[in-house]
């Protein structure tokens, strides 16, 4: 006899993400900030002691998030990314016997912890092209048997349409029992998104790396009622996030205010400029909005390809149940007139 893991971690394989760590080929896969970081920020992440322990709940991020979002630190949690969060997430909120919802097309890891945690999942799904909210659909889902945890990406990645906080709001009231995770972790890069109110039983995600493009660090946050925070903390190990990362939290919740809205209108300058080129090539996408575009093509899946083959990686949408779909994250413009010269190349 061997030891025996739990059955639903057998067969679990990994989901599928963009991000390529070879710097030889142009990453238009992520949405990350394609700006440099300020140079404050980058200053705290080489000034951080790595000579002694990290505070074990990272208590000096949570404070600083927590005036950001005028709350109190015990509803702040802070992890290495906010994946970590939504694994932790499904660790106190599922688990075996309980039933998770994840509203998609979506990012994997929400299904992905939830099988993890031994719960079962319930998929509701937004229908193209418009990709509107199924405000109905997860009503209808969650009238039906309980849900423990749903989840609801907001913008949508890759979708890029948001939920009416309203809707989310009045799901959230009308099924108390059901914690209501929004996953706003590209919300500071997108014009005119509002964050969803807080409530006794809703959490907001939020990633810190994405819009101060440091995805290497690993830095994101929960923000939640104190009892829900708590659980949530409960579930990770001490020193989860690093110093250098702690470092960067303090100063990138100060900074936020201050850069955020310029970063948000390079950004969409940027993705504009990308769009009118691609138009002469692949006519207009079917949603736009903060770092990305997304495309329909009948070959998208020959066209990562050969794209590929020319040193440029970008997003083919199958993982996310859209076979036919590519979603491209803004780059410099450098970058974002390469891609428009080589896919001309091939359309030719």
């Amino acid at each position: 006899m061997r030891p025996r893991p739990r059955p639903e971690l057998i067969a679990l394989a990994p989901a599928v993400h963009g991000g390529v760590a070879d710097p030889s080929v142009l990453d238009f896969s992520t949405g990350v900030s394609p700006l440099a970081a300020p140079n404050e920020l980058v200053a705290a992440v080489r000034e951080a002691d790595l000579s002694r322990y990290p505070h074990p709940t990272a208590r000096p991020v949570r404070e600083a998030v927590a005036a950001l979002h005028d709350v109190t630190p015990d509803c702040i949690v802070a992890g290495a990314g906010s994946v970590e969060l939504i694994w932790a997430v499904a660790r106190a909120f599922a688990g075996p016997g309980r039933a998770g919802l994840v509203v998609t097309p979506a990012f994997g890891e929400y299904e992905q912890a939830l099988k993890a945690s031994g719960a079962s999942v319930v998929d509701v799904r937004m229908a193209g092209p418009a990709f509107a909210f199924p405000s109905a659909a997860v009503a209808a889902a969650l009238e039906r048997s309980p849900i423990a945890v749903a989840f609801v990406c907001r913008p949508s990645n890759p979708c890029l349409t948001s939920a009416p906080a309203e809707e989310i709001v009045a799901l959230a009231r009308r099924f108390p029992e059901t914690l209501f995770v929004i996953d706003e972790a590209y919300l500071p890069l997108f014009d005119d998104v509002e964050s969803v109110p807080g409530g006794p039983n809703l959490a907001m995600l939020r990633s810190m790396t994405k819009v101060f493009a440091l995805p290497g660090l690993r830095l994101g946050y929960l923000v939640a009622t104190a009892p829900i925070a708590a659980a949530v903390q409960a579930t990770l190990p001490p020193w989860n996030v690093s110093a250098p990362a702690q470092a960067a939290g303090v100063t990138g919740a100060r900074l936020l205010p201050l850069h955020g809205a310029a970063i948000r209108d390079r950004i969409a300058s940027l993705r504009h400029s990308l769009r009118a080129g691609l138009t002469r090539v692949l006519g207009d996408p079917v949603h736009a909005g903060g770092p990305f575009l997304l495309y329909e093509a009948e070959s998208a899946s020959r066209l990562v390809d050969r794209l590929r083959e020319r040193g440029i990686v970008i997003r083919h949408a199958e993982s996310f149940g859209l076979p036919r779909h590519l979603r491209l994250g803004v780059r410099d413009q450098r970058a974002n007139e390469t891609l428009v010269a080589r896919w001309a190349e091939l359309i030719a």
